[in-house]
């Protein structure tokens, strides 16, 4: 039987806050650019911090919200 840790991510995030959550995110890069001479590198999607809700908030901490290229996983 699979047990899916959603629930528990989502506990996480609820307990971490969006502000301390996304200044996680922001710490690894995501968002933004990284910086590598690469044309057309994208900078990834993440929500805007003034319009994060509950829905946003626990979508983000089990990963949905968050939408980063490949050079972010390497760098």
């Amino acid at each position: 039987m699979l047990h899916p840790c959603n629930p528990g991510f989502v506990q996480l995030g609820q307990k971490l806050g969006k502000q301390r959550l996304f200044s996680y995110i922001n710490k690894f890069g995501f968002g933004e650019k990284t910086g590598i001479d690469l044309n057309g590198e994208g900078q990834g999607i993440i929500f805007n911090l003034e319009k994060v809700g509950n829905v946003e908030l626990s979508t983000t901490a089990f990963g949905q919200g968050v939408s980063v290229t490949p050079i972010h996983l390497t760098v």
